[in-house]
């Protein structure tokens, strides 16, 4: 007899360039979710365009995408745990793309908020918030990523907190918690952070 599992479906938002792709990639990376030969995928498309190497170039499916080098298209992929199932979608970052990040985010049940810590909170950043909070998502996290741009500094992660939670808490969103990361690394995306170990996890 089968047993049931239970599946999650995750959107993950946020301003172009701060990360969300990479923080799926790395995730994917980090728990062997990946298909085979897609680490070797992006090695070449990486030596083909001449830049460094990137763990969102696992998420774009189309030429186009890579091209460009932005999520033009919402993105599903599957990811498996010992506990559950999860499906998650990967949203556009651009304005331009509002549209496809809106239809990707209604199906999801959790959402994950990407911040570039260096950058802060950007208007692209509250605009999904806003959108996360039509769509009633309730479980909302935010993650604070590229943490090692900032040197792992508590402070200005706690700025980028005290920002967002005053714009998000004036919608009515509460984030479950706030997440020091640095994706391209992979601190506190599969496991806890050595690096990030004496900045707390806040809830909000």
């Amino acid at each position: 007899m089968l047993k049931f599992r239970e599946t999650l479906k995750i959107v993950v938002v946020g301003h172009v360039d701060h990360g969300k792709s990479t923080v799926i990639g790395r995730l994917l990376y980090d728990t062997k979710s990946l298909p085979e030969g897609a680490i070797e995928k992006v090695k070449r498309i990486s030596k083909e365009t001449g830049k460094p190497f990137e763990y969102a170039y696992l998420l774009d499916a189309f030429e186009e995408e890579q091209k460009q080098g932005i999520t033009i298209d919402t993105t599903q992929i599957q990811f498996h745990t010992k506990k559950r199932d999860y499906v998650i979608i990967d949203a556009p970052g651009h304005v331009e793309f509002l549209k496809n990040m809106i239809s990707g985010a209604a199906n999801a049940e959790a959402a994950l908020l990407v911040i570039d810590a260096n950058e802060g909170v950007r208007e692209q950043s509250k605009r999904h918030g806003y959108i996360l909070s039509l769509l009633g998502i309730k479980k909302v996290y935010v993650l604070v990523n590229k943490m090692d741009l900032i040197d792992y500094s508590e402070e200005k992660f706690l700025d980028v907190k005290s920002d967002m939670d005053t714009f998000l808490k004036s919608i009515n969103v509460f984030p479950q918690k706030y997440i020091p990361v640095s994706a391209f690394y992979g601190e506190n995306i599969a496991l806890r952070s050595k690096k990030c170990r004496g900045i707390k996890v806040i809830q909000s």
